[in-house]
C-alpha cells in the first residue's frame, strides 16, 4: 500500500492509497543548488540594504547557507515584511531584522514606493519563485514591489484586464511589476528556484522565461481525483497563498474531477478580499463596482476551482470559514480527507497526487 507524505505547514501528512487507486505521483527529486550562490555571495558581501520578501523553507536556506557573508557585513541593513518569523527560524538573525511596511498612498496616486526604496546605495531583493495565477511567477522582483511599494497589486489587477489564471505565462500584471522595480535604483534581485522543497537554483536579474524554464514540466495522464499539497510552511501559512499556488498542478485532474487541497492555512486567510468574504463584508465574486480590493481575484479564482471541480480542503480553518463561508467540503484528517476522496472517484478510479505543486508544472499527457 504506497505511502505518501505531503508538506503540511511545519509537519507532513500522510496520504495512503491502494496501488489500484494510485495513478501518478508527481515529485521532482531534490537537486544540489548550483554554483550561483557563490556569486550570491559576492554581492551580498557589497550590498548596504538586503530585503528578504519571504520566508519560504528555501529562502531559509539560502541565507543559511551565507550567514558568514551577513555577520562578516554588519553595516548592511536587513528588512523583511515578517522580521519575527525570520528570527525566529535563524536565531543568528536576532536583532538584525527590520520591519519595512510600505507607505499609505495619498489619494489619486497609483503607486508609492517606501523612502527607503529609492535611496541611494546596493539592494539586494531575496525571494523564492512559485506559479501565480495573475503574476504567472511570483519570483523576487514582483514579491518585493507587493511588499515594499503601496498599491502595486491595483496597478497589476488594473493592467491585468481579466481574472482567469494564467500559471506561469507572462501576464501584463508581472509585466507592471517588472515596470515598477525597473524605478528602484542600485537594485539587484536574487530568484531562489525550488526542487523537492530545497534549493535547486540562485538566478540573479533573471528575466521570466529563464525562472519559467527552472520549473520541470510534467507529462500527467488527467484522473479522476487530484490530491495536492500546497508547499507547508511558507507556501500554506495562509489560504490566500495555498489558493495562489496549485493552479500549475489542476490539469492532473480532469474536469469536474474530485481535488483535495492540503493546507494547513495557520495564520487564516490572508488577504483582504478573503477576510471580507468570509466576515460577511462581501458577496461572492462582487468587485464592489470596479474598486480594486487587494485579493479580489482571489474570489474568481475560488469560484472558478468550485465551478470547475469538487473541491475538498484539509486545513487547519475553522469550519465556519471553510465550509459555511468559502463553500468547501472539509474533512478533520488525511484519512477522512482520501476517504472522501476515494468515494467520489468509485473503487477503480485513480488518484493523481502532487505533494509540492508550487513546484512544478503538471500538463496533461
Amino acid at each position: 500500500m504506497p505511502e505518501i507524505w505531503i508538506p503540511y505547514g511545519g509537519v507532513e501528512t500522510l496520504v495512503t492509497l491502494q496501488a489500484e487507486n494510485l495513478g501518478m505521483v508527481v515529485e521532482p527529486p531534490a537537486e544540489a543548488a548550483t554554483s550561483e550562490q557563490e556569486r550570491a555571495a559576492e554581492i551580498m558581501k557589497s550590498t548596504s540594504r538586503l530585503f528578504i520578501c519571504d520566508s519560504s523553507p528555501v529562502t531559509l536556506e539560502f541565507l543559511k547557507s551565507l550567514l558568514p557573508v551577513v555577520g562578516e557585513n554588519q553595516t548592511m541593513r536587513i528588512l523583511s515584511p515578517a522580521p519575527k518569523r525570520l528570527e525566529n527560524a535563524i536565531p543568528e538573525l536576532k536583532g538584525r531584522v527590520n520591519t519595512l511596511a510600505p507607505p499609505l498612498p495619498a489619494e489619486g496616486e497609483e503607486a508609492t514606493y517606501v523612502p527607503e526604496l529609492m535611496e541611494p546605495g546596493s539592494k539586494l531583493f531575496v525571494g523564492t519563485a512559485r506559479p501565480d495565477p495573475m503574476f504567472g511567477i511570483l519570483d523576487a522582483r514582483a514579491a518585493a514591489c507587493l511588499s515594499w511599494i503601496a498599491r502595486s497589486r491595483s496597478v497589476a489587477a488594473g493592467k491585468q484586464g481579466s481574472m482567469e489564471p494564467e500559471p506561469l505565462v507572462k501576464t501584463a500584471a508581472y509585466e507592471a511589476m517588472e515596470s515598477l522595480s525597473e524605478k528602484i535604483p542600485g537594485a539587484k534581485y536574487l530568484t531562489l528556484v525550488p526542487r523537492g522543497g530545497k534549493l535547486r537554483t540562485v538566478m540573479e536579474d533573471a528575466p521570466f522565461d529563464a525562472v519559467k524554464n527552472a520549473f520541470p514540466k510534467v507529462p500527467v495522464p488527467p484522473t479522476k481525483g487530484l490530491v495536492l499539497g500546497a508547499g507547508g510552511r511558507g507556501y500554506d501559512d495562509t489560504f490566500s497563498s495555498a489558493l495562489r499556488g496549485i493552479w500549475s498542478a489542476l490539469e492532473g485532474v480532469r474536469r469536474t474531477g474530485t481535488v483535495l487541497i492540503v493546507a494547513e492555512c495557520a495564520e487564516g486567510m490572508g488577504s483582504t478580499a478573503l477576510e471580507m468574504l468570509v466576515t460577511g463584508r462581501m458577496e461572492e465574486g462582487d468587485r464592489r463596482k470596479g474598486r480594486y480590493v487587494d485579493g479580489m481575484e482571489e474570489v474568481f479564482y475560488l469560484n472558478k476551482l468550485k465551478a470547475e471541480y469538487d473541491i475538498l480542503l484539509l486545513s487547519g480553518l475553522p469550519e465556519t470559514y471553510a465550509r459555511s463561508k468559502l463553500g468547501l467540503t472539509t474533512a478533520k484528517g488525511s484519512g477522512e480527507a482520501v476517504g472522501r476522496v476515494l468515494n467520489k472517484v468509485g473503487r477503480s478510479g485513480k488518484i493523481n497526487v502532487v505533494p509540492r505543486a508550487p513546484e512544478c508544472l503538471v500538463h496533461s499527457g
